[in-house]
C-alpha cells in the first residue's frame, strides 16, 4: 500500500510541475524567431517560408503574381525567391520581448544594422513571423 501511495504521489507531483511549466523554450516567440534567421542564415528558404504566417505568405504570393504578369513570363512567380532573394542576414544580437499575448508577440530584435521590431502571430499552436503589415506598406504609393 506504502509503495502505491508513493507512485500516486510521484504521479501527482509531475502533473502539477507539468501543469505550473511555462511555455516551453522551443515553442517561444524568441525561439520561432531565431529559428527563422537560421533557416536564412543557412539558405533554407523552405524552412524560412514556413515560419511566416499565413497572411505574410498571402501577401507574397499575391505580390509575385504581380510581378509575373507585370513582367509577361519574363519573371517567374516565385514567392519565395521573391521575398528572400538575396537575404542571408548576419549573426543576430538580442532579441527580447516587447509585449505578447496568447495570440500575438511583438520582439526587440538587435542586429549590426541596427534594433527594430518583429511581429509574430500565434496559428495552431506555433509562433509564426508576420510581415504582412511590412509587405503591404511597400505595395503603398
Amino acid at each position: 500500500m506504502k509503495m502505491g501511495m508513493r507512485l500516486v504521489g510521484v504521479v501527482l507531483w509531475v502533473v502539477v510541475a507539468a501543469g505550473c511549466r511555462r511555455e516551453a523554450p522551443t515553442n517561444s516567440p524568441e525561439a520561432a524567431y531565431r529559428g527563422f534567421i537560421e533557416a536564412l542564415q543557412k539558405g533554407n528558404t523552405r524552412k524560412a517560408w514556413s515560419s511566416l504566417s499565413p497572411a505574410t505568405r498571402q501577401k507574397a504570393e499575391e505580390r509575385s503574381k504581380a510581378i509575373a504578369a507585370a513582367s509577361k513570363g519574363v519573371v517567374r512567380d516565385e514567392p519565395e525567391l521573391l521575398l528572400f532573394q538575396g537575404t542571408r542576414p548576419g549573426p543576430l544580437g538580442e532579441v527580447t520581448q516587447v509585449k505578447a499575448d496568447d495570440g500575438a508577440a511583438v520582439l526587440r530584435v538587435a542586429s549590426a544594422s541596427g534594433d527594430r521590431e518583429v511581429k509574430l502571430v500565434k496559428d495552431s499552436g506555433k509562433w509564426l513571423i508576420d510581415l504582412s503589415e511590412t509587405l503591404e506598406r511597400r505595395d503603398a504609393p
